[in-house]
């Protein structure tokens, strides 16, 4: 992806040099180039990338409509609807897939635990981001010349390109592996075992680090509302980035948010079994979830399936070992 990008960026640079009747493949890689930040952005920085969205539309459309209307609208003929249609709300849509790009930059960077993708973040938001804005607005409003606009585009993506190549432990990563657990809780009748939750047995780097955050988490602290990294590091009296390298190269999680959204499902987990009549709303509230709308989001994503139905399954299978266990 990231070489689709870096023809995009080449395109502005050997553009004056095209001849004319080529001109317009040079144009179509201009015009891709807001397009692949915006995916780039769901594929490196985004938690769960989502592409069949209205920003994937978007992100479509500004790279589609341009490269098959240019061809059908001869400037002294065009309608204005055509002209809109065809070109001017593709440009618009360059805008929009571009910030919203940006915002999955920065939006997880705090959560984010992999060091290498943290400064990628940096780079990409000050160098990238920059330049590929720079060149989408002269080129959309005819500001600097071919030149100009082509060097700054050209040398933004090799310098991105040589700090993502450095950091590509972290970040060609790209497919992030839930951690394996193992969920275990004892039903009151049978004792059986749940085992429906991944997570990753630890390798441990710092013992006494490791001791400590298991003995906070043991305590229930994942449950507190609206918990940061911040308040975990302070919590534990250990350096935010020790807290962060505890997490990612101990327990194998690479997002804050998805290390405590296992722990709660987890402990919900455990709830809903062993507490059969307790509302799954008042499980959610006290395992952390400010919504039940966010508390079963979380949990379909980690257990593949809704609360109401997890608890459902579990009592019946509990029901059917009963029953044979009498017969």
């Amino acid at each position: 992806m990231f070489l689709l990008l870096l023809c995009a960026a080449t395109a502005y640079l050997v553009a004056p040099v095209i001849p004319q009747e080529w001109r317009w493949v040079v144009a179509d890689l201009q015009t891709a180039a807001p397009g692949l930040i915006w995916v780039l952005c769901q594929l490196i920085f985004a938690p769960k990338p989502k592409f069949r969205s209205i920003w994937g539309l978007m992100a479509l459309y500004s790279f589609l409509a341009p490269a098959l209307a240019k061809p059908f609208l001869p400037d002294s003929d065009a309608s204005p609807v055509a002209v809109f249609f065809g070109l001017k709300l593709g440009q618009w849509f360059e805008y929009v897939v571009v910030l919203h790009g940006l915002y999955y930059v920065i939006r997880y960077w705090r959560e984010d635990l992999v060091e290498s993708r943290r400064k990628a973040r940096l780079v990409f938001l000050v160098i990238v981001c920059g330049a590929v804005g720079i060149a989408t607005i002269s080129l959309n409003f005819g500001l600097l010349n071919d030149y100009s606009r082509g060097i700054i585009v050209s040398l933004a993506a090799m310098i991105s390109l040589i700090c993502m190549v450095s950091g590509r432990e972290g970040i060609l990563a790209l497919t992030q592996e839930k951690p394996s657990t193992e969920l275990e809780a004892a039903t009151p009748a049978t004792g059986t075992i749940i085992e429906d939750l991944p997570q990753q047995a630890p390798e441990p780097v710092n013992d006494q680090d490791l001791e400590a955050l298991n003995a906070l988490m043991q305590r229930g602290f994942f449950t507190t509302e609206k918990l940061t990294l911040k308040q975990l590091a302070i919590a534990l009296e250990i350096p935010e980035y020790r807290v962060r390298k505890l997490i990612n190269q101990t327990l194998g999680y690479r997002n804050f948010n998805d290390y405590i959204n296992h722990l709660r499902i987890k402990e919900a987990a455990k709830r809903l079994v062993l507490e059969s009549e307790t509302p799954i709303l008042n499980i959610s509230l006290d395992v952390g979830y400010r919504t039940l709308s966010s508390f079963n989001r979380a949990f379909r994503d980690i257990m593949e399936t809704t609360p109401t139905k997890f608890r459902e399954q579990k009592l019946a299978k509990t029901s059917e070992q009963i029953l044979q266990n009498t017969d």
